[in-house]
């Protein structure tokens, strides 16, 4: 055996006994995990509940830190920055993989300066519209913008982010010239579509449910691939909009946990099988159902290939759609 070979096998012998070492001592410090968003929201609870659970688990505490800003980016750079030593962690949701799309001077790139730990939960998204209309159904109401173009508007919970993906995606698919108007934030826009100042919106089922029980709201459709627990008889999208080309149509949200590239594997797999024995807990499984979620816990691997998947369908129809934050 050659002597570079012998040496290649040192070398490497070396490294991988550097990282059992590492994930051996690890943690060794209080562990940091940046939710790129404001408090209160959906990844701001995920990412307090895995706190507080992971701290005795882990023996070191875990603290949240809100880094709001720039549709996510601002926190997301902070982590994707940090020493990949599995100190810094981020708590990201969908919109993470429409970044790059909607951004051209992305200060990081959204798939290989991450290190997926684990997909937590999804999140269940509706299609709802004013009550000022005169339709309860998805083809009701695309029948009835379609003699309208240009009259009716739809909203979002702000420009670039995925709700206005979803609705310029349904309107482009359905043929119909609707007007978006973006709201900074979800709730913001509640008072405008239940006045009939806006007539068509996607939200999650934490945000718009209670709207739907009292009346408020029509439901039109789940967003998803399948039926909901909470409204059984309401169809999918792609169910109820088949005939009008949106067969194919299928919107959601997630919640998901990543780590700086490069973080060792053994630690990465180390804190997927602590968070997914967090996630089996009935209790968590109850909280997270009464927000309209529902618990997904992937492995490393498996979330990196959603990321990858979830980008490029989602850069596609951003260039395509002319999508953009201004």
């Amino acid at each position: 055996m050659s002597k570079k070979l012998l040496g290649g096998i040192a070398i490497a012998a070396v490294t991988l006994m550097g990282t059992m070492a590492v994930a051996r001592d690890y943690p060794s410090q209080t562990i940091r995990l940046i939710v790129p968003y404001a408090p209160g929201g959906q990844g701001d609870i995920t990412a307090r509940l895995l706190a507080d659970r992971l701290t005795p688990r882990l023996g070191q505490t875990v603290i949240v830190e809100n880094r709001p800003g720039a549709n996510g980016v601002l926190g997301t750079d902070v982590v994707v920055k940090s020493d990949p030593d599995g100190h810094t962690l981020g708590l990201v949701v969908a919109s993470h993989v429409l970044q790059r799309g909607l951004m051209a001077n992305l200060p990081y790139d959204p798939i290989e300066d991450v290190a997926p730990v684990t997909l937590t939960t999804r999140t269940e998204m509706v299609l709802t519209a004013t009550t000022t209309l005169p339709v309860n159904t998805l083809p009701e109401f695309i029948e009835y913008a379609q003699e309208r173009p240009g009259q009716l508007a739809y909203k979002s919970a702000g420009q670039g982010s995925n709700t206005h993906l979803f609705g310029a995606w349904f309107a482009d698919a359905a043929g119909l010239d609707m007007i978006h108007i973006p709201y900074s934030g979800s709730g913001a826009s509640h008072p405008d579509i239940i006045a009939g100042v806006v007539h068509l919106g996607f939200d999650t089922v934490p945000s718009a449910g209670g709207l739907i029980d009292d009346e408020q709201l029509s439901l039109l459709a789940a967003a998803g691939t399948e039926r909901m627990n909470r409204w059984p008889d309401a169809p999918t999208i792609a169910e109820a909009g088949a005939e009008y080309g949106l067969a194919e149509f299928s919107a959601g949200s997630w919640a998901a946990v990543i780590a700086p590239a490069g973080t060792p594997e053994d630690i990465l797999n180390m804190l997927y099988e602590e968070i997914a024995d967090i996630l089996e807990d009935p209790e968590v499984i109850e909280r997270f159902a009464s927000m309209g979620a529902v618990i997904a816990a992937n492995t490393p691997k498996e979330t990196a290939a959603i990321f990858r998947e979830e980008e490029a369908l989602y850069t596609d129809l951003i260039q395509r759609l002319d999508i953009n934050l201004e």
